[in-house]
């Protein structure tokens, strides 16, 4: 599990955070779910078939009123996982399929009043099971999300639409994307500011006006938002602040970006670290492709943003030299 995995994670611990997360996302910030009804309840899933073992995590799921709320987040800086649609499904038939062992060795126990059909089943007939919902939250940064949301988006039915889709079950996926937005005040927690913080990252013009705006919510942002915001941004350093300040998420956001400024020394920093990679590269003889990958896992960076630097620093490194591409991504002089 990455760092960001972990951050969200942890940020998600927060009943209040969870509860407004759901409110948000579910019930257009009508208080529905309240922090003080939320449970423990365990994210990890297991299904064995013969010697198969499929075992799925997820990264928050609390017990509602009877209900099983799962969080399962999209954290990838630069990518979407179009198989999202069938993950989520597969997670919500593991979780149903859990209960359903759990029952069944409960029966096992006590067999006495089964009916045969009870007993082979696994379940008395009259059983009930705890409802599954699942909330997919996508953290990309730079890309909205362009992957399918239902299972029917999936399916290559063109042209047979009418006899086909009336007897296949559609899967909805619950989405949240804050590329979508332009204002967050269906959350009533600091998962405004988190959100909008987000939403306009890369645009520091707009995220100096939304900071300005809000400036007493981002003030009062906990350090473990800070902290997730600091690493789904793909920020390791901020102006004037020590790294253990930086880590724990002891300064204020306000002061950290108020000198826009002063964040170009963020820009420099990053451009500095590019340009070694894309020199070290060049010099080991790598693809461009490989260059590229490089540029996004080192610097947590967008492909468009790595190819921008792949552009600059690789054209600086051959300008004045009698070199040839030679087409897969090597210089020869």
């Amino acid at each position: 599990m990455g760092k960001a995995d972990i951050c969200e994670s942890d940020y998600l611990e927060n009943p209040e955070v969870f509860a407004d997360l759901v409110n948000g996302v579910l019930y257009q910030g009508k208080q529905v779910v309240k922090p003080q009804e939320l449970r423990e309840q365990d994210g990890e899933l297991r299904s064995i078939l013969g010697s198969n073992v499929k075992k799925m995590i997820r990264d928050k799921v609390r017990l509602w009123k009877g209900t099983a709320i799962a969080v399962l987040t999209v954290e990838n800086q630069t990518r979407v996982d179009y198989h999202m649609v069938f993950r989520a499904m597969l997670s919500e038939s593991m979780a149903y399929d859990r209960q359903w062992k759990k029952r069944q060795k409960e029966l096992e126990m006590g067999e006495e009043g089964l009916t045969s059909d009870e007993f082979i089943s696994g379940m008395r007939k009259g059983d009930k099971y705890i409802p599954v919902i699942t909330i997919v939250v996508y953290y990309g940064r730079g890309k909205p999300w362009d992957g399918a949301r239902t299972l029917y988006e999936l399916l290559d039915i063109k042209g047979n639409e009418e006899s086909i889709l009336p007897f296949i079950s559609d899967y909805q996926m619950n989405i949240f994307d804050y590329h979508e937005y332009d204002d967050f005040g269906q959350f009533h927690s600091e998962l405004e500011a988190v959100f909008e913080f987000l939403r306009y990252s890369e645009d520091k013009e707009a995220l100096k006006v939304k900071m300005t705006e809000h400036k007493g919510k981002y003030e009062e942002l906990s350090n473990q938002a800070k902290v997730l915001l600091m690493q789904l941004s793909g920020i390791d350093a901020l102006p004037d602040i020590g790294e253990e300040e930086f880590k724990k998420g002891e300064f204020s956001m306000c002061k950290a970006f108020a000198d826009m400024k002063e964040e170009g020394k963020i820009e420099g920093k990053i451009e500095g670290r590019a340009e070694e990679i894309v020199d070290s590269g060049y010099e080991f003889n790598l693809s461009e492709t490989d260059i590229l990958e490089r540029l996004q896992k080192k610097l947590d960076i967008s492909e468009e943003e790595a190819q921008k630097f792949l552009t600059v620093y690789g054209k600086s490194k051959s300008d004045g030299q009698s070199e040839i591409n030679t087409g897969d991504g090597r210089y020869i002089l």
